[in-house]
């Protein structure tokens, strides 16, 4: 057993997981991102922008309804 306590107090420091990746650190932009040929990124990109059009739409009614109780 090395020193320490905690759930991988059975390795030694340099095999714990905080040993390399410390707190904070980026670990998911080592990560390589998926290639996506130009169509599935257009129809992904309208999607998205139908769905943040109607988050718009909700949000509005919601101003809306909270400036006409004042």
């Amino acid at each position: 057993m090395y020193p320490g306590r905690g759930p991988f107090r059975y390795l030694p420091p340099w095999l714990r997981p905080g040993w390399w990746f410390k707190p904070r650190f980026c670990w998911w932009l080592m990560l390589a991102s998926p290639f996506y040929d130009s169509r599935t990124e257009l129809e992904w990109l309208r999607r998205e922008r139908e769905y943040l059009r109607e988050w718009l739409r909700a949000v509005e009614e919601r101003i809306k309804e909270l400036e006409e109780e004042e």
